[in-house]
Formats: C-alpha cells, structure tokens, sequence
C-alpha cells in the first residue's frame, strides 16, 4: 500500500485521458452524407433528409454512450477523489476498467448500426462489465477502508456503493429482457440515469437536513 498524492494523480489524469479520447472516438461512427452532383434543391433535399434518417441509430447510439462514459466518468472522478492511498490490485483494477472504456466505442457502432437482438445484447453486456469493474473498484478501495481517507463516514461509503451498482445492475437486468423485446431492454437503460439521480437527491437532501 503506498500514499503518493503526485502518484494518484498520474493516475487520475491517465484515466481522464482514456474517458476523453474514448468519448471523442463515438463520433467517428457518425458520417456526413455524400450525395451525388447535378441534383436539383427537391432532390438533394430529399436525399439528404433519407441519409440523415439513416443515421438517427448511431446518433442515438452516440448520445446514449457519451452520457453513460460521461456517468461513469464522474462516479470514478467522485469516487478517486476520497481515495488516499493505492495498491497493485487498485491500480489492475482501474486498467481493467479503463480497458472496458476504450472498447465502447465499438459496442457502440454495432448498436447504432444492429438495433436488434445482437446488437442490444452486446451494447448491454459491455456496459455492464464495465460497470462492475467500476464497482469492483470502490470495493477494493471502501469496503476494506485501507485505502481511502480516514475520515469518511459509513454512510458516504454506503452512498458510493449503491451508486457504483446502479449501471452494471440496470443494464445486467435489461440483457434477458432483450431476447423478448430489444427496444424494451433499451428503455430499461434510461434507469441508469433515473437512479443515479435520485441517490445523489438524496444524498445532497439528507446532507442539507443534517445542516440545518
């Protein structure tokens, strides 16, 4: 176990990097239409408003993606900011996890190109993988209290994990429910984003309650 403040941070800028570069490559999936010289206004609008069309799944693909890295990215932002000290298995943990984002953007083109069975399924397990690697890690840091600041309360600790567990534990529950009906399971995603916000309500209601 080792405290290095500098050390940290080298880790929490190299994971910032790999959250940034993964979110800057959904993008890359998205193509502006090319249409075809000598067409008239009628017939390049026309064209263009069917391409665009075409390209609503991977926009909705990309938007869903860059707002569950952008969830994951402030649960680990919220979560490195308590942590004091690190170990080896901490920091194979957070590879582990930083792996899991890199990959992303390819669960993510799949999705946006196959909205069915395959396509949700995999989008679904990939997620959930990475969330429980996210959640792994504020085990191996909170649970055991060796690595994290001294001075948190149970109740915090207890706040971050029910936090941690909402992306995997969402999107594990939408995998069976996808093999009824894909464009169900995908409803169920919007969960992640209900629960997430309803703990930290919470949380910040209880901690202004206890002010007052």
């Amino acid at each position: 176990m080792i405290e290095d403040e500098k050390a940290l941070d080298r880790i929490v800028f190299f994971s910032d990097a790999i959250f940034a570069i993964a979110m800057t490559l959904l993008v890359l999936d998205l193509r502006v239409p090319i249409l075809p010289s000598g067409l008239t206004d009628a017939e390049r609008t026309h064209q263009l408003s069917s391409a665009l069309e075409r390209l609503a799944p991977s926009m909705f693909s990309f938007a869903l993606s860059f707002f569950v890295i952008g969830l994951l990215w402030m649960t680990h932002h919220r979560k490195f900011r308590l942590i004091r000290r690190y170990d080896d298995g901490l920091i194979w943990l957070n590879l582990a996890f930083l792996f899991c984002i890199a990959f992303l953007p390819f669960p993510t083109a799949v999705l946006g190109r196959d909205g069915g069975l395959v396509g949700t399924v995999l989008y679904a397990i990939s997620i959930t993988v990475t969330g429980v690697f996210s959640a792994l890690i504020t085990v191996s840091a909170y649970r055991r209290h060796r690595l994290i600041d001294e001075d948190i309360d149970a109740a915090s600790i207890r706040h971050w994990m029910r936090r941690t567990a909402v992306v995997p534990v969402v999107f594990a529950i939408s995998i069976p429910i996808a093999f009824a009906s894909p464009e169900a399971a995908r409803w169920t995603w919007a969960l992640a984003f209900v629960l997430s916000s309803s703990l930290e309500f919470t949380r910040r209601r209880a901690g202004m309650q206890a002010e007052g």
